[in-house]
């Protein structure tokens, strides 16, 4: 079922996402668990070895930080606009926050722009 649910919120964001938009952020505010998705279109011939280490950095913070409690890709086939979905999770607004400080996390944030071509955040 969550499967499902996530297909679908996959399908309606990109819907959405469609109208032009790029470097876009949608945020619904939360007090407890929430799911954060990163939808990215890599950069033209991007070798397998730097999107591997980007996604290395993902799977050492989930492991690195308590309350960041899943990570997951979803390669999207039925987007003309993204390839990927990272799908992130955590348990609240504070785990969050020590993802984003966490040095792991700021190399992340200097690596995106040379591995994306477009990129749009998703929080619900």
């Amino acid at each position: 079922m969550k499967t499902i649910a996530t297909i679908l919120w996959i399908s309606l964001n990109l819907l959405v996402s469609s109208q032009g938009y790029s470097q876009q952020q949608t945020i619904i505010e939360h007090d407890g668990p929430f799911t954060k998705m990163l939808l990215f279109k890599w950069n033209e011939q991007v070798p397998e070895e730097q999107k591997n280490h980007m996604i290395t950095l993902f799977e050492d913070l989930v492991k690195e930080i308590d309350g960041f409690d899943h990570f997951e890709i979803i390669e999207l086939t039925h987007s003309e606009r993204f390839e990927t979905a990272f799908v992130l999770k955590f348990s609240s607004e504070a785990a969050e926050k020590i993802y984003q400080e966490h040095p792991k996390h700021q190399q992340l944030g200097k690596l995106g722009p040379l591995l994306v071509k477009d990129f749009q955040e998703v929080k619900y």
